[in-house]
């Protein structure tokens, strides 16, 4: 009873919660989250490479946040958060606890925490995570509020067949569906009808050949890449991407053929970025510069709004924004104590006179990012080290301005204190002990050291 009494008087705020009269009726909610995906290698984003048209058109019909970021590099940390709003800290899902005998703990999401979906399920959504990827084993307390919930569900084509045979099951009902894509991740193995589309570089690494070794000697420094290389496994990336969104062409054009574009709010993001070396690795988790914390996000509004679309709104936010931007679209009120703005207001032309954030904040384990709208902060937790840097002149963040700039850096670090100050406590979570399938999934996945 204490669990369920929450979500009554949920349903109760629900029922009473009026809805602004320009979103029209509650429309049926599809979350796409593309694992790895960095904003710079979008064609609408002036990425040289045609990777994307589907992605492409997708943006034609929608209104996109130019200046997103994640709230973590890896996806443990950054998940929780886009299905909460909770910061990690607030959350508690950051790492893995592995024992001297190699068993695995992680923490399990609390009970006391509620998802989107759980909210949403209450107001009347049908609710469904169909995904593959290891970090959403159900261990890990994600399926919390999902009437289905698949996290092996393999490759994108047998996500959308899951995801088409789940509402056939009772067709005309609104539904909340998240699909989680992972393509685009290590190892970077594209299919034969697009492998080879792009440059190569002069490269004699066999990519996908004994690719847990590779990548362990590539981290380690055992095996060094040269430019060739690089330009080779960036293509490579590519070359996955650009047969990740024919299948979202494809996904979308049922979509069409159902009728089921024009009563859907459709949402494209990632989880976290993907670094070929800007800053000496590969993959992500290992630091928190931009090209693993920018990431798209896209809205393609439901025909009853009559919003503008194929527009951009140049304004920082982070995947956070997320839950309370989709439950006003379903007329619901946000969970007690998330103080996340909904991105509505600025999406259908109620946009107030400022930006929704003065700054967004990204976590690791051991730093903590604070991004403005020019400036970012990366902060030891400790407090020993800083940098800064300016992204409007230096957006590869070459160049630590920390000892140059001590005015900006206070101001950086007063936003920083402030948001410390602002945190909700973390809930109790429970340590479970993971299975054997899935330390092992995530072993191949580069998430626990082999």
């Amino acid at each position: 009873m204490p669990r369920l009494l929450p979500l009554l008087l949920l349903a109760l705020l629900v029922a009473c919660t009026p809805r602004p009269p320009d979103l029209g009726p509650p429309p049926n909610i599809l979350l796409l989250v593309v694992d790895c995906l960095r904003s710079d290698h979008l064609g609408v984003n002036g990425y040289e490479r045609p990777t994307t048209p589907s992605i492409d058109a997708l943006a034609a019909e929608s209104i996109r946040f130019t200046r997103t970021s994640s709230q973590a590099s890896w996806t443990r940390p950054s998940v929780p958060t886009l299905l909460t709003g909770l910061y990690p800290s607030e959350h508690g899902l950051h790492n893995f606890n592995v024992g001297d005998d190699g068993t695995v703990e992680s923490p399990s999401l609390a009970a006391s925490v509620v998802t989107v979906a759980e909210t949403l399920k209450a107001a009347g959504y049908r609710t469904a995570l169909i995904a593959e990827q290891y970090q959403l084993s159900p261990r890990f307390g994600l399926n919390q509020g999902f009437d289905f919930y698949k996290h092996r569900a393999s490759d994108a084509a047998n996500i959308h067949r899951n995801f088409f045979r789940w509402l056939d099951r009772r067709p005309g009902q609104k539904f909340f569906a998240y699909l989680h894509y992972l393509e685009i991740h290590w190892p970077y193995c594209p299919p034969p009808e697009t492998r080879g589309t792009f440059n190569q570089g002069r490269s004699k690494i066999r990519f996908c050949h004994q690719w847990r070794q590779l990548r362990k000697d590539i981290l380690s420094g055992t095996i060094v890449l040269d430019d060739g290389d690089r330009q080779a496994l960036e293509a490579r990336y590519d070359e996955e991407l650009l047969a990740l969104d024919a299948r979202l062409g494809e996904l979308f054009s049922t979509l069409r053929e159902r009728g089921l574009w024009d009563s859907t709010l459709l949402v494209l993001t990632s989880d976290h970025g993907e670094e070929f070396f800007e800053h000496g690795a590969i993959g992500h988790g290992q630091s928190l510069y931009e090209e693993l914390l920018a990431i798209p996000l896209f809205f393609k509004p439901p025909a009853a709004w009559q919003a503008t679309v194929g527009r951009e709104v140049d304004a920082v936010v982070e995947v956070r924004d997320l839950v309370p931007t989709v439950l006003e679209v379903a007329g619901v009120p946000a969970p007690e104590g998330l103080n996340a703005p909904s991105l509505i207001p600025w999406m259908v032309g109620r946009r107030p006179g400022s930006d929704p954030h003065p700054f967004v904040v990204a976590e690791a384990h051991d730093k903590v990012v604070v991004r403005s709208a020019g400036l970012k902060l990366i902060a030891d937790r400790e407090g020993g080290s800083f940098e800064l840097y300016d992204l409007t002149r230096d957006p590869r963040e070459t160049r630590n301005l920390a000892s140059e700039r001590p005015g900006d850096l206070e101001r950086m670090r007063a936003y920083l204190e402030s948001w410390r100050q602002s945190l909700l406590p973390a809930p109790e979570v429970e340590l479970r002990e993971i299975d054997a399938e899935t330390v092992e999934g995530l072993k191949k996945l580069g998430y626990i050291d082999e």
